[in-house]
């Protein structure tokens, strides 16, 4: 009688060397063992082999003989037999084996399970079933925190205190419109960036002229920075805040020169323009709350551009630039493949859909980064 393990380890040989036909072959004794761990083995090995020798529907019985083991490759025999019923069309029949591979898949499986039970019942019409898988595939979606956001709040608001105190201990109050001392150091204006402050175009993003300057720009941080950076993650998102800001600036010395700026508004239009991006260009699943944000944005791009060109004393130019660099992020760049219809998903091949590859991402923020870098040159050079 031959050897079970040894019997296992042939028959994988032989697949992984292109024999699909000899390796079922090798294990087909082993399919009727009384012990289920080799019995689901050898199924899934047979299954395997018959998919590769185009036998779809002997795959499908050889997965689902290796389901029904209770092994502990069950759980691999039901998510192949949902896979086959997906690639057949039969999509209520590969929810229900799906539903059967997360009830025994090991917990870090899981999640890639429950995404695709979001993409079967989406595909099905229930929506709310998907909604609540969707969530499911990405862990504790509500427990997500924004960190970066929390911080870039602290920081500007940290700011504005020690301004505040400064200019106060110089007859200022907490009100005043024209700022502090560290409003004088780091405004960006065209003839501070050429004398050599170039730190001045990131700096102004973190100033403010008195406090309803400072909660306007806050309050809408609070609202839609956790959003970008749930969508992003916490390393992107500060990179698009950063670029975004930036672009402000670079704007503002380019095409308005003599004026001074200051706020954190660039970078907060940066944000609403990636996020009206994403929302028209990408199929995001995200839970009913978040996606009704994300329908708001356009309205709510249009209600702040009237400010920014009918209140007087806006920096126009800070805002359109923010807007322009977040636009183009959001355009170019989509958000992690864990919060779009693609993500976590397989072909009919079996091969994973793949998000954009970190590289290509990396060249995308290095490029935008150059072009800002360019623009304040540009402007410099003008003044020289």
């Amino acid at each position: 009688m031959s050897d079970p393990q040894s019997d296992l380890v042939e028959a994988r040989r032989l697949l992984d060397a292109g024999e699909p036909e000899r390796a079922i072959s090798t294990i087909a004794d082993q399919t009727g063992s009384t012990d289920p761990e080799v019995a689901g083995a050898a199924w899934m090995i047979t299954g395997t082999g018959k998919y590769r020798i185009d036998d779809e529907a002997g795959a499908l019985q050889a997965w689902m003989a290796a389901a029904q083991t209770e092994s502990a490759v069950s759980w691999l025999g039901w998510r192949s037999v949902a896979e086959q019923q997906v690639r057949d069309g039969d999509l209520n029949a590969a929810m229900e084996a799906y539903k059967e591979a997360d009830r025994r898949a090991p917990p870090n499986e899981r999640p890639k399970i429950a995404s695709r039970l979001a993409w079967l019942a989406k595909e099905t019409g229930h929506d709310t079933t998907a909604r609540r898988e969707f969530n499911r595939s990405r862990g504790a979606y509500a427990t997500y925190t924004p960190f970066i956001t929390w911080s870039l709040i602290g920081a500007n608001v940290g700011v504005f205190a020690i301004d505040t105190f400064l200019g106060a201990a110089g007859g200022s109050g907490l009100l005043q419109s024209s700022g502090g001392p560290l409003v004088d150091w780091g405004f960006v204006r065209l003839d501070a960036v050429a004398a050599g402050d170039w730190y001045r175009i990131i700096t102004s993003a973190f100033l403010h002229l008195g406090l309803l300057h400072l909660v306007l720009n806050m309050w809408a941080l609070y609202l839609f920075g956790p959003l970008v950076e749930q969508l992003y993650g916490h390393i992107e998102y500060l990179v698009i805040y950063l670029l975004c800001a930036v672009g402000g600036s670079v704007l503002t010395i380019l095409v308005a020169p003599d004026q001074a700026a200051v706020g954190a508004s660039g970078a907060i239009f940066g944000l609403l323009g990636l996020a009206f991006a994403v929302s028209r260009r990408r199929h995001l699943a995200l839970p009913r709350q978040t996606r009704m944000i994300l329908g708001q944005i356009g309205s709510l791009l249009v209600v702040n551009l009237a400010f920014t060109f009918f209140v007087p004393g806006i920096s126009i130019t800070g805002h359109l630039g923010g807007l322009a660099v977040g636009l183009v992020l959001g355009w170019l760049l989509p958000p992690s493949p864990a919060f779009t219809l693609a993500g976590q998903w397989q072909a009919a091949s079996g091969a994973t859909i793949e998000g954009t590859p970190v590289a290509l991402r990396a060249a995308v923020y290095a490029v935008v980064a150059v072009l800002l870098v360019v623009g304040a040159w540009v402007a410099v050079q003008n003044v020289a």
